[in-house]
C-alpha cells in the first residue's frame, strides 16, 4: 500500500494467528499489507506490501488518544469525544477527519473527510466470518486507511475486555 489514495476499492482484511492479532489487508488486486496488534497493550504496527511500517500506539493511558508514526514522525492523531468517546477526530497531514460509528453498537463505522463526505466504510465481514470489509468509496491515504482500521478494532477490544471485566 503506498501513501498514494485509494480511488474506490472493496477490501477485506482477514484475521490469523493465535487471538486473531494479525489482520491481512486484501483487495482484487492483492495483498495491501499486514496489520499486527500487540496481545496486551493498545500498540501495533502496519507494513504495507511495499515494506514501510507505521507503528500506531495509544498516546495517553487514560483517554482515548491515539497516534500513528513512521519512524520518530507523527503522521496522524485520533483524540476521542463525546461521552462515550466513541466519535474520533483524526488530523492527518494536517487535515481534519471524522471517524464515527454508524449505528449504536458501534459495528458499522465510517471515515469522513476534510469535506464531510465519507471515504471509506468498515464493517465486520459477518456472524460467521471473522474479519472486516472496507468500502473506499473516495480517495483515501493507504497508512490513514490502516490507521482507521486500527482505532477500530482497538476500540472493540476495549469494549470486550470492558464487558468481560463486569461479568
Amino acid at each position: 500500500m503506498t501513501t498514494d489514495a485509494f480511488q474506490t476499492d472493496r477490501i477485506e482484511v482477514i484475521p490469523s494467528g493465535f487471538l486473531a492479532l494479525r489482520y491481512e489487508f486484501r483487495s482484487p488486486m492483492g495483498a495491501l499489507g499486514v496489520l499486527n496488534l500487540s496481545a496486551f497493550r493498545t500498540g501495533g504496527r502496519f507494513q504495507d506490501a511495499d515494506g514501510r511500517l507505521w507503528r500506531m500506539r495509544r498516546s495517553h493511558w487514560w483517554r482515548r488518544n491515539y497516534e500513528l508514526r513512521a519512524d520518530d514522525t507523527v503522521v496522524a492523531t485520533a483524540r476521542g469525544r463525546g461521552i462515550r468517546r466513541m466519535v474520533l477526530d483524526l488530523e492527518f497531514q494536517g487535515e481534519p477527519y471524522l471517524l464515527e460509528p454508524t449505528d449504536w453498537w458501534g459495528r458499522k463505522w465510517q471515515l469522513l473527510g476534510p469535506a464531510g463526505t465519507a471515504l471509506l466504510e468498515i464493517r465486520r465481514r459477518g456472524v460467521f466470518r471473522p474479519g472486516l470489509v472496507l468500502e473506499v468509496l473516495g480517495p483515501v491515504a493507504g497508512e490513514l486507511l490502516a490507521f482507521a482500521v486500527y482505532l477500530v478494532l482497538t476500540i472493540w477490544r476495549e469494549g470486550a475486555a470492558a464487558a468481560a471485566a463486569r461479568a
